[in-house]
């Protein structure tokens, strides 16, 4: 790079290869959060219910203190929209204390999405996953991979079967991307997919995944989810006070049988909200 001419194009390229190389955390580790009451204590304050996911989570944390090691395990979220899979991901993060990084893949259909360009293309790239652990600064995070059921396959290739060697634990030690061309090591991430349909998930993927299934909420957990965290979410949303809007519990009955059948929570705090800003406005114009 030193001997290039700056006027030439290839300096620019190469200049942009060099930041991206060293910019990437090749050997920062972040320092994980072993109490296991204080992640339990985090993970039920986020979300309600959800047994199983937490005692999955708090299994691997045994694991990892016992000892200092152990291959961080692939997990994939499978449940209806609007249970709180990619929520439920970054409260898995906080609970461990651990940087996160996020990236979506539905609708992708181009490999190099994945595994980055060839440096001979002109404005090549590193794939996303390089970029996420580069944006997220250290070799072991918490690792967000959201719509994997939507993963299309066309001309420009499979992506499914790129994501191979990111997510198997025999290979992903060393991922190597198409920009970057050196061995990166994902082994120490903890990846954690999310899909709606389990049998939408691309058949090789699911091989190498540990599927928990985030199950559809009952009547009476999404009047509690609705009393302990929507309520009180909405009115600090719209400046408002529990003195000012309550919500009796008929109330909220009423709004989950007649107005939002749904497997999910989404439009109960939608419809939540919507009346936040209705009592708003009456209390701006009544002044009561």
């Amino acid at each position: 790079f030193r001997n290039m001419s700056s006027s030439s194009s290839e300096s620019t390229v190469e200049r942009g290869y060099i930041e991206t190389v060293l910019e990437l955390p090749w050997n920062k580790m972040s320092v994980d959060n072993k109490d296991l009451d204080h992640a339990a204590q985090v993970l039920d304050d986020d979300h309600y219910g959800l047994k199983d996911v937490k005692e999955r989570i708090l299994e691997f944390l045994a694991v990892r203190n016992l000892t200092s090691k152990g291959e961080s395990p692939i997990i994939c979220l499978v449940g209806p929209p609007g249970v709180g899979k990619t929520s439920l991901a970054l409260s898995i993060a906080t609970a461990l204390k651990k940087k996160s990084t996020k990236i979506s893949v539905g609708g992708i259909n181009d490999e190099a999405e994945i595994v980055g360009h060839r440096r001979t293309y002109v404005g090549a790239l590193p794939g996303r996953i390089i970029q996420g652990m580069r944006k997220a600064g250290s070799s072991n995070p918490v690792f967000i991979i959201d719509e994997i059921d939507k993963l299309r396959k066309d001309i420009k290739g499979d992506p499914a079967s790129s994501l191979l060697e990111v997510l198997d634990p025999e290979q992903n030690n060393k991922f190597s991307d198409h920009y970057i061309e050196e061995d990166y090591d994902l082994s120490q991430v903890m990846f954690i997919l999310t899909a709606n349909y389990i049998e939408q998930i691309p058949y090789e993927l699911q091989d190498r995944l540990e599927i928990i299934e985030v199950p559809s909420y009952t009547e009476q957990e999404k009047q509690s989810i609705a009393k302990d965290y929507l309520i009180p979410k909405q009115l600090h949303e719209h400046g408002l006070t529990e003195i000012e809007v309550q919500f009796t519990d008929d109330a909220i009955i009423k709004i989950i049988n007649n107005y939002t059948k749904e497997a999910g929570v989404r439009n109960l705090e939608r419809t939540i909200g919507q009346i936040c800003r209705k009592t708003a406005r009456l209390i701006m114009e009544e002044d009561k």
